[in-house]
């Protein structure tokens, strides 16, 4: 018999929606922009967060000062502090950058919103699903700095290379609805530098950026090797326990097998991890060795993206732990169950039971202490741990919740090449 539900179960958070909810508990690291901007009037903002495991969750927003508003917008979630100095190469490649305060960057981006909204343009709809949590909520906790928008204080639509006809008869009807005619300049491309659209259609082209990491999944995916099976659980969760089963080829690195674990578990990767034999204070511990004294020597750490699965894996029963977040120790015990002789290219999560526990509730005693108090509604913590874990009026934390589905497919989205990318199909 089908078990009845009540209300609304509380789903793993994806990087959107950990964006939406948390991201603004994440201390603002620093804040970019283009030197020109007040020149241009297109304002190239780039604000970074950081999270606890010293990664960087990113938001860069283009900004119309003229005329559009936020015209584009996009996020890096969780990257590593090398992938942050690329990102900022890049940037730098493109455009001659600054830093600047927060509250400057914040007014930047609401006063080319509140301008452009003058004349009924809204900001790009990713700034208004995912991006804008990015940015502080606008109150007056932020200090107010007066930004110059328009021309001569009207409106004034820049016509780029990329603006088709229809967009560009769409934006100029708009403006003679809202602004009225004679009361807005349109700036023809020729009137233009030309380098500047190049920067701002290159440099917030998703697919660009991605080309790098397809070049790499590519090369990953060209190889194929005996699959190892594992079956992964979290230790000292039960009732029910949390565990996943799982294919993965043993060519793969530690550095790839962590982020398998984070999609089928849950995870938000917003923490460190290390591989060990057995535990804390076993020995090597496989981690990604930085600059900040995590190499605790040769014979006692290896590097997560050079050391592959085969190095470690070899025997049937053979067990390894998973530590994700030193504060919250979730310990994971890995156990190879089979060594197949199918050779593969792409892992599999194949099998499972229960919901990953959310992230910084205190480990497993805190998880077993927040499952108690949601269980009764009665209880004087009820309401304060429904708030902390942002659940709706009929939303409930189901412990028992897993749908194998939806991590295949997350997983197999996770190891597929996105079909726009410019690389060669050979």
């Amino acid at each position: 018999m089908a078990k009845e539900k009540k209300g609304k179960v509380l789903q793993l958070l994806s990087p959107e929606n950990y964006i939406r909810q948390r991201a603004r508990t994440l201390p603002i690291s620093e804040c970019r922009v283009n030197v020109d901007w007040k020149k241009t009037g297109l304002a190239n903002v780039a604000i970074a967060r950081r999270h606890t495991n010293g990664n960087i969750t990113l938001g860069i927003f283009l900004v119309d000062l003229k005329c559009l508003g936020v015209k584009d917008a996009s996020y890096r979630f969780n990257i590593s502090e090398n992938e942050y100095i690329d990102f900022l190469d890049l940037m730098g490649g493109r455009m001659k950058t600054t830093l600047i305060p927060y509250p400057l960057a914040h007014n930047i981006v609401y006063a080319g919103i509140e301008f452009a909204e003058e004349f009924g343009f809204k900001p790009h709809q990713d700034y208004t699903s995912v991006a804008k949590y990015l940015l502080e909520e606008d109150t007056e906790a932020v200090e107010l700095i007066e930004i110059e928008c328009g021309l001569n204080g009207q409106p004034a639509y820049l016509r780029g290379p990329y603006d088709s006809e229809a967009k560009a008869t769409q934006i100029i009807a708009q403006l003679d609805r809202t602004a009225g005619r004679g009361n807005y300049t349109i700036i023809e491309e020729a009137d233009w530098d030309p380098d500047l659209d190049d920067e701002e259609n290159d440099f917030f082209d998703e697919e660009a950026w991605d080309d790098e990491e397809d070049e790499d999944l590519l090369e990953l995916l060209q190889t194929k090797s005996p699959g190892l099976q594992f079956k992964i659980q979290i230790k000292g969760v039960l009732n029910p326990p949390v565990w996943r089963r799982v294919v993965v080829p043993s060519h793969y690195s530690f550095m790839i097998f962590n982020e398998i674990i984070q999609e089928i578990f849950g995870w938000s990767g917003s923490h460190k991890y290390c591989f060990s034999p057995e535990g804390w204070n076993s020995f090597p511990q496989i981690i990604e060795i930085d600059d900040d004294g995590d190499d605790l020597g040769k014979d006692r750490t290896m590097e997560s993206s050079e050391t592959v699965l085969s190095e470690i894996f070899n025997q049937k029963g053979q067990n390894f732990h998973y530590i994700y977040d030193f504060g919250d120790n979730w310990d994971h015990q890995i156990t190879l169950e089979k060594i197949l002789q199918e050779k593969i290219n792409q892992p599999s999560c194949i099998d499972g039971e229960g919901q990953c526990p959310p992230e910084d509730c205190g480990g497993f005693p805190g998880y077993q202490n927040l499952k108690t108090i949601l269980a009764n509604p009665s209880d004087p913590e009820y309401e304060e741990m429904k708030e902390w874990l942002e659940l709706e009026e009929d939303e409930t934390w189901d412990p028992t919740e897993f749908d194998l589905q939806d991590v295949q497919q997350m997983l197999a989205e996770l190891f597929t090449i996105d079909p726009k990318s410019d690389l060669d199909d050979n």
